[in-house]
């Protein structure tokens, strides 16, 4: 899973600074950064991290979906702009493992490795390369699922290998494989969003509530100018977190959400959560309802009307805890 791209060349930092919205050019060897993509017209097209391997080198992942379209945003992009560097397509050469949950440090750290794996050694959002079971691995402290977790990146010649040797060392722990249904509702728990699900293609940063990933102190990047003319327009809508009292079967993505009887926004995921108990959403509520608190009209698939509670993104965990231990 996941797209990978090694950016590569003396202008690496800033090249990403140019096509991401977060700085990179000063992100320090070693950071793993989030990183989020618009188009000129300020549309969210993809997001990801860039793990900075060194000052001429960045790992940057990419959607599984989006990965093709980003290399070839990145291609068109470096022909005009003529910049001392070169970006490869490594999805395919390059497999991942995200070891996840509490004992996701203890597992890896049942292995022979080089890797200093505790917490001191290696803190939340930092990158290593070393040597997992005798492969060689980037590795990345992320936290997608909410969880504490590591992502292990090798060669696919490598990944089967790599796979056992986790997969022996975690049996002591309990260690199963998880599949991408039970990702999905991690990462709803927790208020990730999913590029493509609780986007569309005309979804600003502002609409999702990421300002935190937007520079102040760059003067260029690929979508700023139409951000800040979008700005200037007001929002319509945002991005919010939903709690249901009770759900049913008629609930699912893509029912509207309505203000005034008229619609003003839809659901964008929704599940049940194993955690809280409870059916979870996220959904595009109109701008003045998404105060938490809030308290909007959905109407189910039968026609029939539910009302939702407007939370926080983060519905289980929002203080990190669980990452960062």
């Amino acid at each position: 899973t996941l797209g990978k791209l090694e950016v590569r060349g003396p202008d690496a930092g800033a090249f990403l600074d140019r096509l991401y919205t977060m700085a990179h050019a000063s992100q320090p060897v070693g950071k793993v950064r989030y990183c989020l993509m618009l188009n000129e017209m300020a549309a969210v097209i993809d997001d990801g991290v860039a793990f900075r391997m060194a000052e001429d080198q960045f790992y940057v992942t990419a959607t599984t979906g989006a990965v093709a379209r980003v290399y070839a945003d990145m291609a068109l992009w470096n022909a005009q702009w003529q910049m001392q560097v070169d970006v490869a397509n490594l999805t395919s050469a390059f497999s991942g493992l995200n070891i996840t949950g509490p004992h996701a440090r203890q597992v890896l750290q049942a292995l022979p490795s080089d890797l200093d794996f505790s917490a001191a050694g290696f803190p939340y959002l930092e990158g290593r390369m070393g040597h997992v079971a005798g492969i060689a691995v980037r590795a990345m402290r992320i936290g997608f699922t909410g969880e504490l977790s590591f992502e292990l990146h090798c060669p696919s010649s490598h990944a089967i290998a790599l796979w056992d040797a986790v997969m022996k060392a975690g049996a002591p722990f309990n260690l199963r494989p998880y599949g991408l249904e039970a990702s999905r509702v991690l990462r709803l728990e927790k208020g990730h969003i999913l590029i493509g699900q609780d986007t569309d293609a005309l979804t600003s940063p502002d609409e999702l509530g990421f300002g935190w990933a937007i520079s102040k102190k760059k003067d260029f990047f690929v979508g700023k100018r139409a951000l800040e003319m979008r700005r200037a327009l007001g929002m319509t809508r945002r991005l919010v977190g939903l709690t249901f009292a009770s759900a049913g079967d008629t609930l699912g993505e893509g029912c509207l959400v309505l203000r005034g009887g008229a619609p003003s926004g839809h659901l964008t995921s929704l599940a049940f959560s194993p955690t809280l108990d409870r059916t979870i959403a996220l959904a595009f509520v109109h701008a003045e309802d998404a105060q938490e608190g809030s308290i909007v009209t959905i109407r189910r698939r039968n026609g029939e009307d539910i009302t939702a509670t407007v939370v926080g993104h983060a519905f289980v965990d929002p203080e990190n805890k669980r990452q960062e231990v």
